[in-house]
């Protein structure tokens, strides 16, 4: 009879246990509920679309960017192609030598490397050096320089400032009688080898004017 009426409390207890109402989820546990939740297609849409917008506006600014850097350093001296002197060949050309006379020709004799150089110099009376910075092109004196016919045939030379090898070119002795301004990108000296004199221009105007002259 004990165990018929222990069998019934228990099953009663399970009963209650059963019939007892659940608990209200605390916030803490629903924001974990609603956290846990798969994301809608709209969602999914949204994000896709987010990221293919962001993924675009990369490539374009990485295409942009190397743009700009291609033209940077790709950007062409105009004269390069000109025929063009170092520090080395204007104090030849220039500087006085043992018997007070200004240029020394004979320095590039038998040189197949100053053929064309040799050349012009033998062949001319006026010796003109314009120097410039690579850097720093001046479009008026680019567009005089390009209008002259056959300045290959005169002794019309180039001389870039913004090359290593003529740092020294505002400080060497032996040229200081050309009155070079080192605060000047364009200047153009005129040497008359018969005359043995010198002519130094350093503001554009005139430059360009000297040159349109040719």
């Amino acid at each position: 009879m004990a165990r018929v009426q222990q069998n019934a409390k228990k099953s009663k207890s399970k009963i209650q246990k059963k019939e007892e109402p659940k608990k209200p989820l605390s916030r803490k546990e629903l924001i974990q509920v609603n956290t846990k939740r798969e994301p809608t297609k709209n969602e999914i849409m949204f994000y896709r679309i987010g990221m293919s917008v962001i993924t675009i506006t990369l490539i374009v600014l990485a295409i942009v960017l190397v743009i700009q850097y291609s033209k940077t350093d790709t950007a062409v001296n105009p004269y390069e192609d000109n025929l063009s002197i170092t520090i080395t060949e204007l104090t030849y050309i220039t500087a006085q030598d043992e018997y007070g006379v200004y240029g020394d020709f004979t320095q590039f004799n038998g040189n197949d490397d100053y053929a064309d150089l040799r050349t012009v110099l033998n062949s001319n009376d006026m010796v003109y050096i314009y120097f410039y910075r690579s850097s720093a092109i001046d479009p008026d004196i680019q567009a005089a320089i390009e209008s002259v016919q056959n300045l290959d045939t005169m002794a019309f030379l180039f001389f870039d400032l913004d090359n290593d090898v003529n740092a020294n070119v505002f400080t060497t002795a032996a040229i200081s009688h050309l009155n070079l301004d080192s605060t000047k990108d364009n200047q153009l000296v005129i040497f008359d080898i018969n005359a043995q004199t010198f002519q130094t221009e350093t503001r554009v105007v005139d430059i360009v004017n000297e040159i349109n002259s040719l």
